[in-house]
Formats: C-alpha cells, sequence, structure tokens
C-alpha cells in the first residue's frame, strides 16, 4: 500500500479563506523531515533562529514574535520566509492542493474549504490507482508462459495489492467540527456532476474511502511540516489578495508563483493554471 501523508493549514482574512496541503509520500517521508530539520538547523546558525520556535507566516513576516535572541529585520525576515517556500519546493516527490474560497456568501468558508480539500485528496488516490494498477496489470501480461504457476499467482497478488492511501495531519482548531464533517463524508458525500447530472440527477454520493482515519490534529509548533503548510497557505493568501505596503515592498505577494508552481498539483482543479481549487 502506498500513502501519502498531507499536512494542512490555513491562511485567512475578511476576503480569502486559503487552506493548503502539503503531500509526503511514506517513503520520502524520513528525506523530507531530514531536510526540514537541516534547514532549520540552518536558520539556527546564520540567524540565530530557535530550532523549535515555531514560525508562524503573518507574525514572523510583519516583525512580530521572538524568533531569536538577536533583532531580524522585516527585509531579511521576508527572504528567510521564501527559502521555507522554496524548501517545500525541493522535497522529492511533494505535492501541494490548493483551495481559496472568496469568503462572501460563505456560511463557514473553512468547512467549506476542508470539504473541497478531502474530496481533492480523495480523488487524487483514486486517480493515483487508476493511472498505477494498469500498468502493473500489463507487466504481468508480460510474463514467459512458462512461468511457475505459484510464482505467477504470488507476483500478481503483490503487484495488484496497489492501494493509495492518505493520512491527514492539521493544525489543532475547529478539530472537532472538521472530524465531525469528516465522518459524514465517509458515509454521505454528494458529488455534483461537473457535466450537469449524473444519469439524471444533479449529485451523486461519493463517499471518502481512501483517507485513513480521522484528521490527526497537532499543536502546530510540534510540526514542521505544518508550520510549512502555514507558509504555503499564506504565500497563496498574499498572491490573492490585494497587498498591503509592507508585502509589497518585499515582493511577498509573488512569492508563491515565483517557488511553487512546480509542486502545485494541477489535476486538483484543471481548470486553473496552477489547479487551485476555487469553487
Amino acid at each position: 500500500m502506498s500513502v501519502r501523508c498531507f499536512y494542512v493549514d490555513e491562511s485567512y482574512d475578511a476576503e480569502k479563506f486559503c487552506l493548503s496541503a502539503i503531500g509526503l509520500r511514506h517513503a520520502d517521508w524520513h528525506k523530507c523531515f531530514e531536510m526540514a530539520k537541516e534547514h532549520r538547523r540552518n536558520l539556527k546558525q546564520d540567524y540565530g533562529i530557535f530550532i523549535h520556535q515555531e514560525i508562524h507566516s503573518h507574525k514572523f513576516v510583519a516583525g512580530r514574535g521572538r524568533v531569536s535572541n538577536g533583532v531580524i529585520n522585516k527585509h531579511t525576515r521576508s527572504r528567510i520566509y521564501f527559502g521555507l517556500l522554496r524548501l517545500v519546493a525541493q522535497m522529492p516527490n511533494v505535492m501541494v492542493i490548493n483551495v481559496c474560497l472568496d469568503c462572501k456568501g460563505r456560511a463557514d468558508p473553512q468547512l467549506d474549504a476542508w470539504d473541497r480539500l478531502l474530496n481533492r485528496i480523495e480523488r487524487t488516490m483514486l486517480e493515483f490507482e487508476k493511472r498505477e494498477l494498469p500498468l502493473r496489470k500489463n507487466m504481468l501480461g508480460r510474463l514467459p508462459s512458462d512461468a511457475i504457476a505459484a510464482d505467477r499467482q504470488e507476483m500478481e497478488r503483490r503487484l495488484l495489492a496497489y492501494a493509495p492511501r492518505a493520512l491527514i495531519f492539521a493544525d489543532e482548531g475547529r478539530q472537532e467540527e472538521i472530524t465531525k464533517a469528516y465522518r459524514k463524508m465517509t458515509v454521505f458525500n454528494p458529488i455534483p456532476s461537473k457535466h450537469g447530472s449524473w444519469s439524471g440527477v444533479s449529485a451523486k454520493n461519493i463517499p471518502l474511502e481512501r483517507i485513513i482515519e480521522d484528521p490527526v490534529f497537532k499543536k502546530s509548533h510540534q510540526s514542521f511540516f505544518i508550520q510549512l503548510a502555514d507558509c504555503v497557505a499564506f504565500a497563496l493568501l498574499k498572491r490573492e489578495t490585494q497587498p498591503t505596503p509592507n508585502i509589497q515592498q518585499y515582493g511577498i505577494h509573488e512569492f508563491f508563483a515565483q517557488a511553487l508552481p512546480g509542486v502545485c498539483h494541477k489535476p486538483a482543479s484543471p481548470s486553473d493554471p496552477l489547479g487551485i481549487v476555487r469553487k
């Protein structure tokens, strides 16, 4: 079984709600963790930033919060922040799924964003399966005709056991409501047809099946990856909203486009150039 670990965090204002998920393959997790840890060690060495101090993007780029024993000016902080986005883009086989919704007209933009994200993660796991299984069946078809039956059965069992699944880790906050919404979606999850109808009906119930267990909620200062998801979501928010003078001065509104397009999971929303889910 292939597992993707998705680390999720949000960033929002009165206009937009952004939710970003960094997806890491289980086989790459330790390498990614070592990369994140080494990056934090370098920040400690170069700038004195405490290794276990949470870097919260909004406060960090605004110059707030004591992250070291010294003073780090806003320009330097902006470059450090950009380096964190570049770190995400350099991780092996990483994918980033992004949701950006207008807040206006929504009773609860956060839960709406989680609904979109969970469905995109589910769909992504399904597409991996649909893409990979035919390739494996083709490999089986190329086995020599005189292969021992027991060997053929064992190879078939192993190759066709591929079943991609997802685990979700997120920052604490509203975990009870998000968990309740997730559990409901494992039973009742009506999906509108992009073609107008499913055999005459406007929506089809497609329960979540490929996300393992409830989302796991952690304090963000305990997870480098959740902090990096916060960095991505904040960069997306600043891209999608009118920049303040401070954001514009340091070019922070351009960081998302400069650092992350190569790892954005574009199939999440084919109508958007970067796959950003907007509805």
